[in-house]
């Protein structure tokens, strides 16, 4: 499985520059308005850039809402770079970037389509006595780039495209490339945005048919399958699943998801499609007298089962990257330690990027998995872990204050004036 283990964004709303090193677990931690929703939009924006076909390109090129304003940063391009590793013996660096749509009145410079300026793949083998990187995609203006057609390397080959074309996706049609399996992988690499701010019902919301006159009850719901099909084929999972749900909510003694057979809908003979069987997650409380839907239980309940089955469907499927907004939502701060481990033990090669504004949460996590919102003069985001050599320091100090690291931390940022000495003495640059 492909790992991703960097990204880097520039030009991005009011983004100079955010780079962040991949853990498996990593937060970005700040009070609000400091950048945490810009910083995980751009990265989704990023991954989302490749996949789109080149109209729809255009179209994200010039979308208002994505636009910098900021003084600094406006009228600098787009730069999105991943890097990560296609197996245990190979590196890669992919990256492009993009001028934004211009459209002032009378400015000699106006680009009425945004337009893709450049584009480079690099791979390294580890098997080398000193690995290096070499370069197989070279991109530096809008329709032309160079590639390695060979695996000796010696003659690149010029290639036409499209300004809002991606020579990673044309090349993707190149068979016999030598590279082809790499090309496929960094394309398809899959990243996951699970909303824990959407109103949870929405996930078991129940549909309803309306036949003959009389409305007929059918329950769609991809949890409630999900669940059956993994209680069917992975019993392992299922009940490490049941266990953190009922150790989460321990008024749960019971889950269920089940197949709802007693519907009974008449079928005419010539019908072309029939519908499928339909599901539901049936739960027991330990104080109730009879069994209820999992639907009926709180916000908070529902929030907890809809992010861990969606860890676990992410793992099985292959998602390289979960975002989460704000994971401690509707989660009492007691639950969160055991919230970041059960999803822990669910993570499998995903790796998961999420975003607080709790101190709490930040103290079950090292300071490497730490990303400090700082304030900024200029109004930029800027995300930073402490320095290796200051960790030691910072714990003396929270630990003499009876905080944690994260409490100390959110201390900060709160008191920080933006003093550029203070920063570069604790924080790590880019």
């Amino acid at each position: 499985m492909v790992a991703l283990n960097k990204i880097t964004i520039r030009g991005f709303r009011n983004i100079e520059k955010f780079s962040i090193d991949l853990k498996d677990i990593t937060s970005l931690l700040a009070p609000n308005n400091y950048g945490k929703s810009n910083a995980m939009t751009a990265i989704a924006f990023g991954f989302q850039f490749i996949k789109s076909l080149p109209k729809t390109r255009l179209g994200m090129m010039g979308d208002q809402s994505w636009i910098s304003i900021n003084k600094e940063i406006a009228g600098k391009p787009f730069v999105f770079e991943e890097e990560g590793a296609i197996d245990d013996n190979t590196d890669f660096i992919y990256g492009f970037s993009f001028e934004w749509k211009r459209n002032r009145r009378n400015d000699k410079e106006d680009l009425s389509e945004g337009q893709i300026v450049s584009e480079y793949l690099q791979v390294r083998s580890k098997n080398g006595e000193k690995p290096k990187f070499t370069k197989l995609i070279n991109r530096t203006s809008a329709n032309k780039a160079m590639y390695v057609p060979s695996p000796t390397g010696r003659c690149n080959k010029e290639i036409l495209i499209e300004s809002s074309e991606l020579v990673l996706n044309k090349l993707y049609n190149y068979d016999d490339l030598f590279y082809h399996d790499s090309i496929e992988i960094i394309k398809n690499i899959e990243i996951k945005w699970i909303d824990t701010l959407a109103n949870p019902e929405s996930f078991f919301m129940p549909h309803m048919l309306v036949k003959d006159g009389k409305r007929q009850l059918i329950v769609e719901s991809w949890i409630s399958k999900y669940l059956y099909e993994l209680k069917q084929n992975d019993k392992d999972n299922f009940e490490l699943l049941v266990s953190a749900i009922t150790n989460l909510v321990p008024t749960i003694e019971m889950i269920d998801p089940v197949v709802i057979n007693n519907i009974n809908l008449k079928i005419d003979d010539d019908a072309p499609f029939e519908l499928p069987d339909q599901y539901d997650i049936i739960v027991k409380e330990k104080n109730n007298n009879q069994q209820t839907r999992f639907q009926l239980l709180s916000t908070g309940s529902m929030k907890i089962l809809n992010l861990l089955a969606a860890v676990i469907k992410s793992q099985k499927d292959g998602v390289q990257l979960l975002l989460v907004e704000e994971l401690e939502n509707s989660i009492h701060p007691r639950l969160l330690q055991s919230l970041l481990s059960s999803i822990s033990d669910f993570l499998g090669g995903t790796k998961l990027l999420f975003t607080s504004h709790s101190p709490n949460l930040a103290k079950y996590l090292s300071a490497p998995q730490l990303y400090i919102g700082l304030p900024s003069e200029k109004g930029f985001v800027d995300f930073r872990t402490l320095k290796p050599s200051k960790v030691t320091h910072v714990l003396k100090i929270a630990s003499a204050g009876e905080m944690s690291l994260g409490e100390y931390l959110f201390d900060l940022m709160l008191d920080l004036e933006y003093d550029s000495n203070s920063v570069s003495e604790l924080f790590a640059k880019y």
